[in-house]
């Protein structure tokens, strides 16, 4: 079940702030609940070294749109501008760099498959005991403003500011994305592409490894904010009025600062679901 909600949190976290073919008036009839469910396969690669994916065959979703409010997933807010082209909004998301430790029993993993030293191999000091503290990281929730303008033909152009409300690691985000949604073989396809700047405060509590985390000697490797840059891709074919063809793919990449870091193994990943849909 965590595996469950962190998936569909990952999945939606980073186009929450702008789901600009959602907030169509002709996509997203207001005041009615909008739940589907998704059976195939999915998931997000997991860049943290050791680490476990996440996958799972269901995909679940539920929104609600009214005058103001919208419950969107796991993503809440609040229009306080909107038009048929442009929206500001109050705007709360779960961060996901929290994820990747959260669900997969990291929790309970030591350093010792994390730290590894110039010849590749961990160095275990012959002191004993060791007593190292598990490597663990909190889910934090942001909150802050997001803005949509609807360029031209479909074309949206979105950003947002989003702080962590939870005091978990005081960081913030900055969010920037482009997406364009085109009807292609009766069905409906959208293109999407952005980056999401990290702060220094939130790479830094994420990303550093602690001397008592690690059985071999900690390198200083000076960790700084974070450019992390995506594209998605994604289609939709009705199958009926209750049942459709879903597929999305997103793969994004890692500021190059942060895939050297000790903790990650590799410098992208990919995330995406594929399934047929119910829609309730």
């Amino acid at each position: 079940m965590n595996k469950l909600f962190g998936l569909v949190c990952c999945l939606t976290a980073s186009t929450a702030f702008a789901q600009a073919d959602d907030k169509q008036p002709q996509l997203i009839k207001k005041s009615t609940i909008h739940a589907s469910i998704t059976l195939g396969y999915g998931g997000i690669e997991n860049p943290v070294l050791d680490a476990d994916d996440i996958t799972s065959p269901i995909l679940p979703s539920f929104a609600y749109y009214g005058d103001n409010w919208y419950f969107d997933d796991f993503s809440i807010g609040y229009s306080l501008i909107e038009t048929e082209s442009f929206y500001v909004d109050l705007l709360g998301r779960f961060n996901d760099d929290g994820f990747f430790f959260e669900l997969d029993g990291i929790d309970k993993l030591y350093a010792v498959g994390v730290i590894r030293s110039n010849s590749g191999r961990p160095t275990i000091p012959t002191a004993s005991p060791i007593n190292l503290t598990p490597i663990k990281r909190d889910l934090s929730y942001m909150a802050g403003l997001s803005s949509a303008l609807n360029v031209y033909d479909n074309i949206w152009l979105s950003a947002a500011y989003v702080h962590d409300v939870t005091a978990v690691h005081n960081g913030y985000e900055i969010l920037l994305n482009g997406y364009q949604a085109f009807e292609l073989l009766s069905g409906v396809a959208g293109v999407e592409m952005g980056l999401t700047y990290k702060n220094e405060e939130l790479i830094d509590y994420y990303y550093t490894v602690a001397p008592t985390e690690s059985k071999t000697r900690v390198f200083d490797y000076d960790l700084q904010s974070a450019i992390n840059y995506y594209v998605k891709i994604s289609y939709e074919y009705p199958i009926n009025d209750s049942l459709s063809l879903d597929f999305k793919l997103k793969h994004t990449w890692l500021d190059s600062n942060l895939a050297n870091s000790t903790m990650i193994h590799k410098n992208g990943y990919f995330s995406g679901f594929t399934g047929i849909t119910y829609h309730f």
